[in-house]
């Protein structure tokens, strides 16, 4: 579900603004999309409840992550508000070009491992690695801020 829907209390808007600060911080230079989905009702019947999603666009074709855009998908255990909400995985996608988006690679927290034609170098997947660890760490408490990543 796109981020911006999720930024239904305090807590989580904090946490959201804080992952893109993160993200930012790892990739400098990145903007950050919070509604990457859109919202037709035929598209938002399709997504997860329980997930934060959201996109960053790099500069260029960042060499470093072999994609100019990522999609990245945080699931949950179960609703965002639930007292017993974990954090489960992260997935991210990246793409080439934004008019004709082709899928470079996949990340995911199952086995933490990329797979695609095209991946990031080995010292830009840890980079990417250690991030996906400060998000963990981030929502290890979903509805309380903890923001020191």
């Amino acid at each position: 579900m796109n981020a911006s829907s999720q930024a239904i209390t305090p807590e989580l808007a904090s946490k959201i603004a804080y992952l893109a600060v993160l993200f930012r911080t790892a990739f400098p230079g990145s903007t950050v999309d919070l509604t990457p989905w859109l919202s037709d009702a035929e598209t938002q019947c399709q997504l997860e409840s329980c997930s934060i999603d959201l996109s960053f666009y790099l500069p260029q074709k960042v060499e470093l992550l072999a994609c100019r855009c990522i999609l990245m998908q945080v699931h949950f255990s179960e609703d965002l508000l639930a007292a017993n909400c974990q954090i489960e995985t992260v997935q991210a996608y990246g793409y080439s070009g934004q008019i004709y988006p082709e899928e470079q690679w996949q990340f995911s927290t199952t086995d933490w491992a990329f797979a695609g034609p095209s991946l990031p170098r080995g010292e830009h997947q840890e980079r990417f690695k250690s991030l996906v660890n400060s998000i963990f760490r981030l929502f290890e408490h979903t509805n309380q801020v903890n923001t020191s990543g």
